[in-house]
Order: C-alpha cells, then structure tokens, then sequence
C-alpha cells in the first residue's frame, strides 16, 4: 500500500512547514510468522508565510501546489487553515 500524509514539521508566528510523505508498507507471511515493511519517502515541504504559500520539492526546487492538491484531497483544508492563521 502506498499513501501521502502531511506532517507539521515547524511552526512559530510567521513561518510554518508541513513536509508531504509517501508512506509504503508491504506485508507476507511465512511458515514461521509475519513480516512487515515499511518506508517513509519526504516528496515535498509546503512553505506557508506572510508572503503566501508554496511548494518545494526535495531538491529545493519550487514544484506545483496545484500537483499536490490532486494526489491529497486533505491538503486545500491545510492550506486554508494556515492562510488564515
């Protein structure tokens, strides 16, 4: 299963970060029990300040907050949330 999640990796009154992750897991049994895997992936951080919310991928490079918002419906309600705050 592969899946993307936002997480809040900093915040004070005039920035905040939230780090968008691709998270994986496999899992199989054997004769002798179960074996699960997992990976967590950073694929971009979203920079939301005074000066207006944008993206960053892990290169640095700004990349498509539009992009985002396709592959994590939950994203729009994150980005209102810290535009009003």
């Amino acid at each position: 299963m592969d899946t993307l999640r936002t997480n809040e990796i900093f915040n004070d009154s005039g920035l905040r970060l939230i780090a968008i992750e691709s998270v994986s897991f496999q899992q199989s049994k054997t004769n002798t029990g179960c074996r699960l895997y997992g990976n967590i992936e950073p694929i971009a951080v979203i920079v939301s300040s005074p000066d207006g919310t944008y993206a960053l991928d892990m290169e640095a490079k700004l990349t498509s907050v539009d992009q985002l918002r396709q592959n994590i419906p939950e994203l729009d309600t994150i980005i209102a949330a810290l535009n009003k705050a």
